[in-house]
This record gives C-alpha cells, sequence and structure tokens, in this order.
C-alpha cells in the first residue's frame, strides 16, 4: 500500500507532516509513503531522523496552495503546488489508497471533485471527523464544514455513508443515527431537518431521532448529522469547550499547594483524560463520498496528528470504505426515492 502526503500547506509544515510521516512508518508495516511538496525542504527534514529510506519517496512540487487563494482558481492554475501534485499522483497511480493534506479546506474539497470525482450517485462529499464519545465510545459527525448550504437529500445521503463509514472501519454493526436540532422531539427544527427528519426515518438504518448539540458527545450516538454549517460550529465549540476546560482545570491545579499535592494523586487518570480529548489523537476528516480516500487533517496538526491521518488512511482502504460507500449507495436507492433522480440532475 502507498499514501501520498502534502507535506506543506498546514501551519507546522514541514516539520509536522515529515515527522509525522516517519513515526507512521516505524509504526507499520508493509506501506509506504510519498511525500508531496519542495524536495529540498523535505529532505533537509528528513535528514534529521533515522527512518527506513526504501519505504519514503519525495515527489518535487515547488509551489504551495494558502488559505489567501481562491480554491477553484488555485487548483486549476497552481499545477506545480504540492496539494495539486498530490491529487494528480492519487488519480494516476492505482498503488496509491489515499492521501493526507492539512492545507486549505476549500482548496481540498475543491481538488477532491475536480480532481479524483464524485462516487456515482453522490450529491455532495462531506467532511466527517470522528470524535471522542462517553465510555470510550466514538461518534461521526457528517457533516463539519464541506457543505454550508444544504438541501434535504445531501443530508440523508451524509447519513448513509457515516453508516456505511462506522461498520466497515469501526466495526459498528448497527450504528444509531441522530440528527442535529434544536429539541428531541419528532416536531422540533426548521424545514430542512424536518424534511430530513422524515426522509431518515423511512431509510432501512438504526435512525434514533432528533438529538441536541450537548448530548453529542454523550455516547448515545454513532452518527451524527448535520448541515455543514451547523456541524461545523458544533465541532468547533466541542473543540473549543475541551481546551477552556483543560486550561481551568490545569489553573486551578496550580493555584495551590493543596491542590498541587492532590494532583500527584490523580496524574495518571488527568493524562488519560487529556490524551481522551486531544485532537490530534484522532487524525484528520475523511472526505466521504469521494472515488479515492482523501483525509483532510487539521491545519494546525502535529507529528502526532499526521501519523494518525495517516492510520485512518490504512485502516480504511483495508475495509474497501469506498467500495462499501458505493454498494450502500447503490443498494439504498430505491429506499431514498432520490439518489438516482437527483443525481442525473447534477
Amino acid at each position: 500500500m502507498k499514501i501520498a502526503v502534502d507535506v506543506f500547506g498546514g501551519d507546522n509544515s514541514p516539520r509536522a507532516q515529515v515527522k509525522g510521516s516517519i513515526d507512521f512508518i516505524d509504526q507499520t508495516k508493509d506501506v509506504e509513503l510519498v511525500l508531496v511538496g519542495d524536495k529540498q525542504a523535505i529532505e533537509n527534514e528528513l535528514g534529521k531522523y533515522k527512518f527506513d529510506a526504501g519505504r519514503i519517496t519525495v515527489e518535487h512540487a515547488p509551489d504551495v496552495i494558502t488559505n489567501d487563494d481562491v480554491p477553484t482558481a488555485a487548483i486549476r492554475a497552481k499545477k506545480d503546488s504540492s496539494l495539486v501534485r498530490t491529487f494528480d499522483l492519487l488519480k494516476n497511480d492505482d498503488s496509491i489508497s489515499g492521501m493526507i493534506s492539512s492545507g486549505s479546506t476549500g482548496a481540498v474539497l475543491t481538488g477532491s471533485v475536480l480532481k479524483i470525482g464524485r462516487i456515482n450517485g453522490v450529491l455532495r462529499p462531506a467532511l466527517a471527523p470522528v470524535l471522542p464519545a462517553k465510555n470510550d465510545g466514538k461518534v461521526c459527525l457528517i457533516d463539519c464544514g464541506a457543505n454550508v448550504d444544504s438541501r434535504p437529500e445531501f443530508l440523508t445521503q451524509f447519513a448513509l455513508m457515516a453508516v456505511c463509514y462506522m461498520r466497515s472501519v469501526f466495526g459498528v454493526k448497527d450504528p444509531r443515527v441522530g440528527l442535529v436540532s434544536v429539541g428531541v422531539e419528532d416536531h422540533k427544527g426548521n424545514a430542512l431537518t424536518k424534511e430530513v427528519f422524515g426522509a431518515l426515518k423511512r431509510l432501512p438504518i438504526n435512525f434514533v431521532g432528533n438529538m441536541e448539540a450537548r448530548d453529542a458527545l454523550s455516547g448515545e450516538y454513532d452518527v451524527i448529522v448535520a448541515d455543514g454549517f451547523v456541524g461545523n460550529v458544533l465541532l468547533k465549540s466541542v473543540e473549543g469547550t475541551a481546551q477552556m476546560v483543560i486550561g481551568e482545570l490545569k489553573s486551578a491545579i496550580m493555584g495551590s499547594a493543596s491542590a498541587k499535592f492532590g494532583a500527584l494523586f490523580m496524574k495518571k487518570a488527568f493524562r488519560t483524560l487529556k490524551k481522551k480529548m486531544d485532537y490530534n489523537a484522532y487524525g484528520g476528516a475523511p472526505f466521504l463520498g469521494i472515488n479515492k480516500i482523501i483525509v483532510k487533517a487539521h491545519g494546525a496538526s502535529n507529528p502526532a496528528a499526521i501519523a494518525a491521518a495517516l492510520h485512518q488512511v490504512k485502516k480504511m482502504a483495508e475495509a474497501d470504505l469506498v467500495g462499501g460507500i458505493k454498494a450502500e449507495l447503490a443498494e439504498l436507492t430505491d429506499a431514498t426515492g432520490q439518489v438516482s433522480e437527483k443525481a442525473d440532475e447534477q
């Protein structure tokens, strides 16, 4: 298996991408990496570490797409950028199973559609990060920002793709699906969520109804469905709350000698909590609905997050996630009553 890495575009490039790639190589077998970006800069960074050089190759791409670039124009114009060259490798080399990038989300989404293409019948690809939940659980949030303006049929497909993701990659036999709304009652929500609620009830999935954002990490759901605007607000709220709680806890402990002494007896518990709430341990968010495996890592990813994102790609490739989504959508086309019809309009 080969995985391509867009080395530039993130806040900590190229150090985080190179170190994370080397850590991944040390943790796995039978996987090779192609690092894409300015060759001299990458090789300078590689020279700082010891690793199996036979499992890492470098593809030269001197240009970079930044967050200030207009995504569509940049994908078309910056053909020598690390991101575009990574897409080209993924598209043209069948031995490459997937890619990761911590660059501009808009550019990654645009390139995914223009360069790789959507799975037949998919109306819109969606970002689907996996978050920690109570009792050592995991919950998939779809969509978290790829589609800020969505139609009901988009969210219906999001649910199907996320169910397939949780089944094939995480082994959840019958994922519990919740729809983000302003109350748990069936009649609550805006026009969009009310229509989606009815559509999800008609699908042969384990739809458990509306849910409130405060219950996102309750462990009561395996999939959370939202349009990209609401999902992104929910995700950023969770991240911010986690950072605030950890920070306030640290300040309270350091505030007195007795608190410091007591914390010594809870050091292991605090370390476990911090690790569980650290988004770097969860890698990135896959773009579901694309013909190849693409994971968008956080722009501020550290080496641990890059390594985790590479593990995600490996796991999804081994589970044949793309093939699973194709089969899931084909099987449930009649159940949605809209997939084929709407797909033909695109």
